[in-house]
């Protein structure tokens, strides 16, 4: 697996608390078969017409909460890779960047289901998207997407909402 250069990642961690990370470098933080791990008030910035600058990126990991975040990038502020379950995020403010992505799903045989998703009291200020799910247009494998709830969104200047 090819992975893009990161300021910090986290594999198969359980139970963790991660306080504060305060303007790391590049492909900022990665999540990867974790469980119970929790990010509290942490802040990633980059500027924003800078490529592949993705806040925190969350694969094949259970139970991840994200809560009172900042997150200032040229990428997504939040990308959920194949894999996750229960992941819950609240309080984030995103922008710019391109806002919350699940995906993009379905590139590779034998990714597993993103089952159980919640956004709550998110907002977005400046960002090409808000909320979105990104596919592979000519895969050939089947995932399913399911349990995602979205509460009490703001977004304002963003392009594409949904």
């Amino acid at each position: 697996m090819h992975v893009a250069m990161q300021s910090l990642v986290f594999r198969y961690v359980t139970n963790a608390t991660i306080v504060t990370l305060l303007d790391p470098k590049i492909f900022h933080m990665q999540v990867f078969k974790s469980n119970y791990v929790t990010f509290n008030s942490i802040r990633v910035t980059a500027p924003g017409d800078s490529p592949n600058t993705d806040g925190l990126h969350i694969a094949e990991s259970s139970n991840i909460v994200v809560n009172n975040a900042v997150v200032d990038t040229g990428d997504d502020c939040i990308s959920i890779g194949p894999g996750n379950r229960n992941l819950s995020i609240t309080g984030v403010t995103c922008g710019p960047g391109h806002g919350i992505s699940v995906g993009s799903l379905s590139k590779t045989p034998g990714e597993n289901d993103v089952v159980g998703l919640s956004v709550r009291n998110c907002t977005f200020i400046g960002t090409s998207n808000g909320l979105r799910i990104k596919s592979w247009q000519s895969s050939v494998f089947a995932l399913k997407a399911s349990g995602f709830h979205y509460e009490d969104i703001v977004m304002m200047y963003t392009t594409l909402s949904l």
